[in-house]
């Protein structure tokens, strides 16, 4: 994976503030996320894992989160990276 930088997404309108700390599972999203070379701030991430899981529970089709991911990034994350952050979101933050 590239690495891409998400803080276009707070300023479009997609992040969500942190209101806990980190919980095992956002650990676990970002150590997979780490893993596959993502360097990126944290706090950025997983505002847009949440974005993701919130577009997952309103019924939102994959392909419209991804390329909104794509669109709102300040270098136009591939589909290949975007479908891999949103697997990761899915598997790792969403209904824990």
């Amino acid at each position: 994976m590239k690495k891409f930088v998400i803080t276009a997404i707070a300023a479009a309108g997609l992040g969500m503030a942190l209101a806990a700390p980190a919980s095992a599972d956002q650990d676990s999203f970002i150590t997979t996320l780490a893993n596959d070379g993502w360097t990126g701030p944290v706090s950025a991430a997983v505002a847009v894992g949440q974005h993701i899981c919130s577009d997952i529970a309103a019924g939102v089709p994959q392909a419209t989160t991804m390329q909104t991911i794509s669109d709102n990034t300040t270098d136009g994350v591939e589909p290949k990276d975007a479908a891999f952050f949103y697997n990761a979101a899915a598997t790792q933050l969403c209904g824990h």
